[in-house]
């Protein structure tokens, strides 16, 4: 079993970090009011299961995601669900019981959409049906009619959003009373994503059949079914158990979009020493071991991207800078040593993230930036990879395996820079006529496996965006870094003892096996490992290999300190 095969499979700690997400929320603070109770409860009590014997881990962490919100509570003031603060980027509501429903209080997001509206349900988007179900359910309450269990999810005439509603307690002048919560969900049904979230949860798929019948079909009140479920889950009760598989869902859905190429990473912007802009995207899991993509020369995020799903799975969190030039970072001040100016990117990307000691995964023409960068930085980083790295441009003989409109920009670089600007305007019309898989195809022999493999890879829209980031400033960046490789390097600037893995593939025709050899020649901390079944595109072709080297080399990280 390979690890990127064990990687599909949601980890411990990517369930965990969902559960401290989508419990620890102000607008979950009524779980510790009191308040009257329902005219439902005691039977609702009466007939609930007892806590399982499974799931021990996942109820140890919604044990201590309830005690850090209740402390986040008490440090609040313990305020009533009327009195909660909307600071946050979530979609949430409180709505009165009585005539006409009004909102009692609402997030900032929730707020400007909804004050002034005399219609809430319309406000909110709900169907016909739905809006039915909502004035059904806030009468309900009014009357005493309900349970504190009691979950209802609606429908709305967006596609992928659901209405997450349930009773909560209410401290008024007039004295204790009942509300309604309404959460606003982010949903997409994915067949995949469902078995792994069964999976993590203890369940069988079947276990989850109530939750895509509430979520997918017209609505409702939620089945005893799903009440089942999120007592052997562990989860405190069913609106958790909704929140949290939905949360882990959409989670899903969107690093598959990521790693198709349908959607962009997110990305932020930070301003280094001199005042320069670098633009960066974040991949991976949200927390974790940190990692620092240093991108090569043609395809970008591209390698790294189609593996979202399993970086967020084995816990590692990636930023990924673009150099200068590249995307919408700043083109390089003239006169500038490209090297010294993609330091200060990190060393501005470390102090806005905070990151601690950060692997260092370099690809191709980024070894040459990851090897200075580490060099510089020494001990703030907890080590280096390299995959397939190509550090210099020297001779015209290295590019024997490329093709075409590659071969020449290659010789060009080597022997004849300053006819590059002038290559570069018909680059754009080359890829354009070549398509984006010319990127990886010049890479690779004619006839080889390599090749062969490519040509089965769905990688079009992948490409697509590291051709748009490529020449976003006219392949500024581009230019800037093959001027940097002619001058080449005779031995690599690492530090001795820099823990640091250079994995390359033995049928790599561009960065021949001998010249990476030579290169890493007298460095102690250095560890080549080859594939020979791999060449210039190992870091596609087996991606297992690039995921072993990051957790060898952060397992590795206390060594070093």
């Amino acid at each position: 079993m390979t690890l990127l095969y064990r990687a599909q499979a949601m980890s411990q700690e990517q369930v965990a970090a969902a559960i401290y997400e989508t419990m620890i929320r102000p607008e979950q603070f009524d779980r510790f009011f009191s308040g009257p109770p329902a005219a439902g409860e005691a039977a609702a009590g009466a007939g609930a299961p007892q806590r399982p014997r499974g799931a021990p881990v996942l109820r140890a962490h919604f044990a201590r995601a309830a005690q850090i919100q209740e402390q986040q509570w008490e440090q609040a003031g313990r305020p009533h669900p009327g009195g909660y603060s909307g600071a946050c980027n979530r979609f949430w509501m409180l709505a009165g019981t009585g005539s006409g429903s009004r909102l009692l209080n609402a997030s900032q997001r929730a707020a400007r959409q909804l004050i002034g509206c005399s219609d809430l349900a319309a406000a909110m988007g709900l169907t016909p049906a739905a809006a039915d179900r909502w004035h059904t359910f806030l009468e309900q309450v009014r009357q005493g009619a309900f349970s504190w269990q009691d979950v209802l999810v609606l429908g709305t005439r967006r596609p992928g959003e659901r209405f997450l509603c349930r009773p909560v307690r209410l401290d008024t002048a007039g004295g204790a009373a009942v509300a309604v919560m309404a959460e606003r969900l982010d949903w997409e049904w994915h067949g995949e994503a469902a078995g792994q979230v069964a999976t993590a949860f203890g369940l069988r798929k079947a276990d989850l059949k109530p939750f895509k019948a509430v979520l997918s079909g017209p609505g409702g009140k939620v089945s005893d079914g799903l009440q089942q479920a999120a007592v052997r889950a562990g989860a405190p009760g069913t609106a958790e158990l909704i929140r949290l598989a939905a949360f882990l869902m959409t989670e899903h859905v969107r690093d598959l979009k990521i790693a198709r190429g349908e959607l962009l990473p997110p990305a932020e912007d930070v301003q280094d020493s001199s005042g320069q802009r670098c633009q960066y995207f974040r991949l991976g899991a949200e927390t974790g071991q940190p990692v620092i993509f240093v991108h090569g020369l043609l395809d970008g995020i591209a390698p790294l991207q189609r593996l979202q799903p399993q970086l967020r799975m084995l816990g590692f969190r990636v930023y990924a800078p673009m150099r200068a030039g590249y995307g919408g970072s700043a083109p390089l001040p003239r006169g500038q040593d490209p090297a010294d100016a993609f330091v200060r990117q990190l060393e501005a990307l470390m102090r806005r993230e905070n990151l601690q000691r950060p692997v260092l995964l370099s690809h191709r023409g980024g070894a040459l930036y990851g090897c200075r960068a580490a060099n510089r930085l020494h001990r703030r980083i907890a080590g280096l990879v390299a995959v397939a790295p190509n550090c210099s441009i020297t001779s015209t003989r290295q590019f024997s395996g490329l093709r075409g409109y590659a071969w020449l920009v290659a010789a060009c670089a080597a022997r004849a820079g300053w006819l590059l600007p002038v290559l570069m305007k018909g680059w754009s019309a080359a890829l354009r006529w070549y398509g984006p898989k010319a990127l990886l195809r010049f890479q690779t022999a004619r006839g080889s496996r390599e090749r062969a493999l490519l040509h089965k890879m769905e990688l079009l829209q992948l490409l697509q965006q590291s051709q748009a980031l490529f020449l976003q400033q006219g392949g500024a960046g581009f230019l800037t870094d093959v001027q940097m490789m002619r001058r080449g390097v005779q031995k690599l600037p690492l530090p001795r003892e820099t823990r640091a893995v250079f994995l390359h593939g033995g049928e790599d025709h561009v960065a021949p096996l001998r010249d990476v050899r030579d290169a890493l020649n007298g460095l102690g901390g250095a560890q080549l490992c080859v594939s020979q079944e791999a060449g210039a595109l190992v870091f596609y072709t087996f991606p297992e290999l690039v995921l072993t080297a990051l957790q060898d080399c952060a397992a590795a990280a206390p060594d070093a300190a």
